[in-house]
């Protein structure tokens, strides 16, 4: 997968420049955040290291609970000058939240442009929601990211802390988040992008997917939703974005997928099929959208070598064609 290479090899070097730590914002504790740790990766990009009651440790990848912050080139040189803020959500198979920044190309798309980037831990297989059945192992993931979260880091960074001011994007796992979360928080986000997202709960097989990964990764196949069987699937219908597609009125919507890199690419296939159902309810609510179904692109055909897969080159062309989108409709500093 495509990536930015000189981002990872920066964390892996782990030596911090002076001028790094000097241009570091602090971060604080509170809203039931407990900042442990601040890491200057770059003069841009800071991993800060957290605790919350609200998700056990072992829920996510890395043995510490991470948020990677990404700020706008000159951030610190401009004190006067709040941003907007583009909420970017990782996806599952236990991936975390240095994902955007070692896989995708984050880092080089937001260069240059006046938004900070948070990117959050989302557990190995959390689904952005509040599990049913956590069995000891709390993940509380909604409540943590909508509740603290984002108040927490209004409270440490340079922020428009109202809805104008806030956008959220994921991809695959993370693109379901984000729909998710925008759909049950209207009042939150003016602006919201799924990338090769899950958005029909319905669908078997991504049910099964879920419930797979949820096994593998924690040996609990029915902690995000329950049971994905009726008469006990109440909370898969419950969480399925179709059924919340009017959620979304006075939110700014895009959604991009394709049709996987082969015929039988079954990992694009179904969550792109989903996006398209995704599409029409936001049609049947009278929802105005931006909708990319790119297909199978041809090669050159799309920035960043897009194939129609379900990987980092569609994913970096869509974040990189989604955010001046997204930037047109929130605040600027």
């Amino acid at each position: 997968m495509g990536g930015a290479p000189q981002v990872a090899h920066a964390e892996e070097d782990a030596a911090v420049s002076t001028l790094e730590a000097s241009l570091a914002p602090f971060f604080g504790s509170g809203h039931g955040i407990t900042v442990h740790a601040v890491r200057p990766i770059t003069d841009r990009l800071i991993d800060v290291e957290i605790s919350t009651a609200l998700v056990s440790l072992n829920a996510v990848y890395d043995p510490r609970h991470h948020v990677r912050v990404l700020l706008p080139t000159g951030y610190e040189q401009n004190p006067g000058l709040r941003y907007p803020v583009v909420y970017l959500l990782h996806g599952g198979a236990g991936a975390n939240s240095a994902q955007w920044v070692e896989f995708g190309a984050a880092y080089a798309i937001t260069e240059n442009m006046p938004v900070i980037t948070i990117m959050p831990d989302g557990g190995k297989v959390g689904w952005y929601t509040n599990w049913v059945f956590p069995r000891g192992v709390n993940q509380a993931w909604e409540e943590f990211h909508l509740n603290q979260l984002i108040p927490w880091v209004d409270q440490n960074l340079r922020t428009l802390a109202y809805k104008k001011g806030r956008a959220i994007a994921g991809l695959s796992m993370g693109g379901f988040g984000a729909i998710s979360y925008a759909a049950r928080r209207p009042d939150l986000f003016a602006y919201v992008a799924s990338f090769s997202g899950a958005l029909d709960l319905g669908d078997s097989g991504i049910r099964a997917l879920i419930t797979e990964e949820a096994t593998r990764w924690l040996q609990n196949s029915d902690g995000p939703f329950g049971s994905p069987f009726w008469p006990f699937d109440q909370a898969w219908n419950m969480n399925n974005p179709l059924g919340r597609a009017a959620g979304l009125r006075g939110v700014a919507v895009a959604l991009y997928a394709g049709s996987g890199t082969w015929d039988g690419d079954v990992l694009e296939r179904v969550p792109g099929a989903s996006t398209d159902r995704f599409h029409h309810a936001l049609n049947g609510a009278g929802v105005p959208h931006h909708y990319e179904m790119y297909g199978r692109p041809l090669p050159g055909q799309k920035p960043f070598g897009c194939d129609g897969g379900h990987n980092f080159s569609c994913w970096n062309y869509a974040f990189f064609d989604v955010l001046p989108r997204m930037l047109s409709v929130l605040d600027g500093p």
